[in-house]
């Protein structure tokens, strides 16, 4: 189905549906997460480098994590913001693999924005805009992880 025929709050119902399914996923393993790209851009390499466009693009998929957001703080309440910016600067640095998991998983797949997330029982579901770098598609993605390993201390209630 093409994204662009479907209405946003049609894309809304189908990433909860999607979000629903990976929360009831088993988490495995000390460092056990999932991670789900709920929409997908085309590339923006040569020749199909159109800046406009690219602008444009982000610009709706930031939107349309909006209009999740308000979906999701319906359900779990209000969501925090977490930067990725400290984690970015781990994963550049050659000399420091200190990364928890579920963020150097985050940096190895480029997605560098900003997360939004919120507790759902023994889970912590996030959620953002990824885009690794100018050429490469815009994503909206979804992630969730039992360990609060990384999220602030107060996140750090599940088994991690």
């Amino acid at each position: 189905m093409n994204d662009e025929a479907v209405s946003p709050s049609m894309n809304v119902q189908r990433h909860l549906a999607r979000i629903s399914e990976l929360l009831v996923r088993p988490l495995t393993g000390s460092d056990a997460h999932h991670l789900v790209v709920l929409r997908e851009s085309r590339d923006f390499a040569p020749p199909n480098d159109d800046w406009d466009e690219l602008t444009r693009t982000s610009e709706e998929f930031e939107g349309e994590l909006i209009a999740l957001a308000v979906a999701l703080d319906a359900r779990w309440g209000p969501h925090a913001t977490l930067s990725m910016e400290g984690y970015v600067q781990t994963f550049m640095d050659p000399d420091d693999d200190d990364l928890p998991p579920f963020f150097r998983y985050l940096c190895e797949s480029g997605y560098f924005g900003d997360l939004l997330y919120w507790r759902v029982g023994d889970r912590l579901l996030a959620a953002s805009v990824g885009h690794e770098d100018k050429e490469e598609p815009v994503v909206l993605f979804a992630g969730v992880t039992g360990f609060g390993e990384g999220f602030p201390a107060s996140e750090r209630g599940g088994p991690g």
